[in-house]
């Protein structure tokens, strides 16, 4: 198997364990659940090579989109669900991609890390505007 194939199996079963939007404690382990399933969906794919791509994958994309979807039900209330839903059938489309064209998983690899910065980002600028306020 391609190794973009295993990395993006490795993001899909990433987003599908964040789209619990989990926080704190919670979300470590939900992180911890999808590293360990990664791994075996790897080791069954393409041996060990394909279970570190798939765990970096998972882990990453697990992070960034449980971030992202406990932000959104945090300001939406009981209406951020919807974004669990979308992330699923985005997870499903990363999965095709994985499969019929591997190199595409290169798009979503951009695409999860700049969510993640541009998070991270915004979080500071946010805690330093209210640091002024002080």
């Amino acid at each position: 198997m391609d190794i973009l194939t295993e990395l993006g199996i490795g993001i899909a079963i990433g987003m599908l364990a964040g789209t619990t939007g989990t926080h704190g404690g919670a979300r470590g382990r939900m992180t911890l659940l999808a590293a360990v399933i990664a791994i075996v969906a790897g080791l069954l794919l393409d041996g060990p090579l394909g279970a570190v791509l798939a765990l970096l994958g998972a882990v990453g994309a697990c992070l960034v989109i449980s971030d992202l979807v406990f932000g959104a039900s945090r300001r939406e209330g009981s209406r951020g669900g919807a974004l669990g839903l979308i992330v699923a059938l985005a997870a499903l489309i990363v999965i095709a991609v994985a499969l019929l064209a591997p190199v595409g998983v290169i798009v979503f690899v951009l695409a999860i890390a700049w969510l993640g910065i541009a998070r991270q980002r915004r979080a500071q600028r946010k805690h330093a505007g209210l640091r002024v306020l002080r």
